[in-house]
């Protein structure tokens, strides 16, 4: 009886050394996890009390301190909030379920925690290298982005994790060696890796070599290339129907494609994102400054305030001259004294003949300095413009743009980006949309008629493009608005998400993407995206109409001028006819020229 006793109390110390063990080993293997990962969080799903109170009392007490957050029900999941209080990052998700693959649980997660680490405890005896079930469930899980994921086995104390290529298999690990591999994919083996192509210059080109064999080039599209190669995978370019930006959006909703071989803004309902290392901003490419008419050059050295000045100089003093010659000669000559101001101001011989006196000297003194002045500042001022070139006001505000009446070009993609992010209201009164191709046809043609949208990368290839014209045919105003986040757009079950993004901020770091956009912008210009402009050359040109609008208008303001000085002195000379007329009828003596006066 006493033997039967003790043989039972020794069944029980050894189940339970048995179970401290078991448990000891997982608690072991998180927290090394928790280590080596620098994990900040710990999420423990069960939804069978029994097995969740068991696993409290053996295995929580030993657990390193640490945020943990246990989950007993589908129903008290909320990963979105979760996501947005803790952080995305540095997770372990610790599964205690049935002994059933926990589809519901993923697909509560919803593409939430695609980067966290999946530990899957099992308790049913089986091979799990062989089992369909949980094979199918790491396929499944594969397809849906989540690729870090460790099966536990607590019957025989072993831990797992998933191959997927070439072959879908589960093998036995260590977590030694899982970190020294995890994630890592560096070998796809011929993997298809779908890419939406288009001509999106200088992002992504579409072209022709000289042999006929068709070209994906491009900043992005050079780059996703060379990260396929890396990985050996195998590069399968999908064609989309138009050029816009928009397709690719679409395919990557409906998962036609993997990437983009192009920069996006954020859009976290449609796609993910690569690092997004700069905030890309636009600006509205306007017409250079167009050079002056020769006839401009009259009117071009003062501004139109010292010409309203000199007009009222011209004015006051050629009316006081005819005031003072009307006191002493009693004869109102307008023009004459018009034409002594005139003589003056271009500084060549004045006299002042029908002025006596001292105020002669002063109105002389007075004329030559005012002529001295203006004539030199004026004909030094023409000559300077006359050896170099002078452009109209240059277009560097956006009111400046509003009032020049040049019409604003976008596409629709476009459009829609600046309803949301931040398009000035100035601008909304000159925008027209147009297509996609339209607009390509006016501004790869650096059409100075309108107005374009540029974002900071394709800016820079209408830089490269101009380089070397002296004037360039379109600037940028000087104002950036529409920040935003961009980076290179993935499909949100892609696997390869964490790996693209970690290889473009290397890059990024390294200078690798400078010296791409580089090549980029030269490849655009040598496949004829972008041509560079002829130079226009200085040389002696033969005369034509448009040198002889200058003299023409000189000479026909000289007539205005005489015309008006006519209809002054024929309009004093009627004046003083008439005066003469009614003094002589108050005298009783007659008009002169033959007028007689009744008597009675």
């Amino acid at each position: 009886m006493i033997l039967r006793h003790s043989t039972n109390l020794l069944n029980l110390l050894l189940f339970l050394a048995i179970s401290s063990t078991r448990t000891q080993v997982l608690n072991d293997i998180i927290i090394e996890l928790n280590q080596r990962l620098l994990v900040s969080n710990n999420f423990l799903y069960c939804n069978q009390s029994d097995k969740l109170n068991e696993y409290e009392t053996k295995f929580l007490k030993h657990m390193a301190p640490i945020s943990l957050m246990i989950f007993t029900s589908i129903e008290s999941l909320n990963f979105t909030q979760v996501e947005y209080d803790f952080g995305a990052d540095n997770k372990i998700f610790l599964i205690m379920s049935k002994d059933e693959p926990p589809y519901e649980f993923f697909q509560a997660l919803n593409l939430h925690f695609q980067f966290a680490e999946y530990i899957i405890v099992i308790d049913e005896p089986l091979d799990l290298k062989l089992s369909a079930k949980w094979l199918d469930f790491v396929n499944h899980l594969w397809h849906q982005g989540y690729v870090q994921l460790l099966f536990y086995t607590a019957f025989d104390e072993k831990l797992y994790h998933k191959i997927i290529l070439p072959d879908t298999m589960i093998v036995e690990t260590s977590v030694e060696d899982y970190i020294s591999f995890r994630g890592s994919f560096k070998n796809l083996h011929g993997y298809p890796v779908r890419v939406a192509a288009y001509n999106n210059a200088p992002r992504s080109m579409l072209y022709l070599n000289h042999w006929g064999h068709q070209i994906f080039g491009g900043f992005y599209m050079r780059f996703i290339r060379a990260f396929i190669a890396s990985k050996n995978g195998s590069f399968v370019p999908v064609l989309t129907p138009s050029d816009s930006p928009g397709n690719c959006t679409l395919n990557l909703i409906n998962e036609t494609v993997d990437v983009c071989a192009d920069a996006l803004a954020a859009n976290p309902e449609a796609f993910s994102l690569t690092h997004g290392f700069r905030i890309a901003s636009a600006n509205v490419l306007v017409t250079h400054a167009k050079p002056l008419h020769s006839y401009r050059y009259l009117t071009a050295p003062f501004q139109w305030s010292v010409w309203a000045c000199l007009v009222i100089y011209v004015l006051l003093v050629v009316n006081f001259l005819a005031f003072i010659g009307w006191l002493r000669s009693g004869k109102w000559d307008f023009s004459k004294h018009l034409l002594e101001v005139f003589s003056s101001l271009l500084f060549s011989g004045f006299y002042l003949k029908e002025i006596r006196g001292r105020e002669k000297y002063i109105l002389f003194g007075v004329l030559f300095i005012a002529g001295f002045v203006y004539s030199t500042e004026y004909l030094g001022l023409l000559k300077s413009m006359l050896i170099s070139e002078v452009f109209e006001k240059q277009i560097d505000t956006f009111e400046a743009l509003v009032e020049s009446n040049l019409t604003l070009m976008v596409d629709p993609y476009d459009k829609m980006l600046f309803t949301k992010y931040n398009m000035p209201e100035i601008l909304s009164p000159i925008m027209e949309l147009v297509s996609f191709e339209t607009l390509l046809e006016h501004r790869n043609h650096f059409d100075q008629d309108y107005a374009y949208i540029l974002f900071s990368d394709r800016m820079a290839l209408y830089d490269y493009a101009q380089q070397f014209l002296k004037h360039p045919k379109l600037l940028r105003i000087p104002i950036d608005f529409s920040f935003l986040y961009t980076g290179i757009p993935m499909r949100k079950r892609w696997f390869m998400k964490h790996h693209l993004g970690r290889a473009w901020y290397w890059a990024f770091e390294s200078g690798l993407t400078r010296k791409l956009a580089l090549d980029a912008d030269f490849e655009a210009i040598r496949v004829g995206y972008l041509s560079f402009l002829f130079t226009e050359h200085v040389e002696a040109q033969p005369l034509n109409v448009d040198y002889f609008v200058m003299p023409a208008i000189a000479l026909a303001i000289g007539y205005i001028l005489a015309l008006f000085s006519f209809v002054i002195e024929m309009t004093a000379w009627r004046i003083r006819e008439f005066l003469g007329c009614k003094k002589a009828a108050m005298t009783s003596t007659g008009c002169p020229g033959g007028g007689h006066v009744d008597v009675d």
